[in-house]
């Protein structure tokens, strides 16, 4: 019986912090500051309720960003097992970029908070510098180690929020001319290069 109480608390605590940041999703969405109060309204729930699982908007925009769907580097790798590694990398970053487009409002909150916090248990993930490491892995290049190691860093720098930001706050570019643009940049990239793979 006891066990059973357990299980059930523990659901509803999953239930109730999922309804948090599909609520939290939502304000972005709609354009809305993202409070603790905004938050309440949309899940219709107490503020009370919300600071029993998140202490500050700030911990909660941190794990908003994972509760989103995150590509999956495994899957994208295994998609992209037999394609050479021009198209591979361009797809990547096609998915990441798409992925950030999708979700812009929460990944911008995401990046503020983590910028903007003293909290050291706040740290930023590393998708897609996990997901480029892991396509290599599985390939072996004439690069150099250390050539490797900067045309993943600088793929994974067109791939991202702070590109997006860059491109469309900084340049005054719309989504499909700031992808557009983060796109041709790689590929001018990966012309510059001679690279096969196995």
């Amino acid at each position: 019986m006891k066990e059973h109480l357990q299980t059930g608390r523990t659901a509803q605590k999953l239930n109730t912090r999922s309804k948090i940041l599909v609520a939290a999703h939502k304000v972005l969405e709609k354009g809305e500051d993202l409070t603790m109060e905004s938050i309440a309204s949309e899940a219709n729930i107490s503020r009370a309720t919300i600071y029993r699982y998140y202490s500050n908007v700030d911990s909660l925009s941190t794990e908003l960003i994972l509760h989103l769907n995150i590509p999956n580097k495994e899957n994208m790798v295994e998609e992209l097992r037999e394609e050479n590694l021009h198209p591979a990398l361009l797809s990547i970053q096609h998915t990441y970029l798409d992925f950030i487009l999708d979700n812009e409002a929460a990944a911008r909150k995401f990046l503020g908070a983590i910028l903007s916090s003293s909290d050291s248990k706040l740290v930023r993930g590393k998708n897609r510098l996990n997901a480029l490491k892991f396509y290599f892995e599985s390939r072996k290049t004439d690069l150099k180690k250390d050539e490797l190691e900067k045309l993943i860093h600088v793929s994974v720098l067109l791939m991202g929020i702070e590109s997006i930001i860059v491109s469309k706050d900084v340049c005054g570019l719309d989504d499909a001319t700031s992808k557009e643009t983060l796109q041709w940049g790689l590929e001018m990239i990966l012309k510059g290069i001679s690279v096969s793979t196995s």
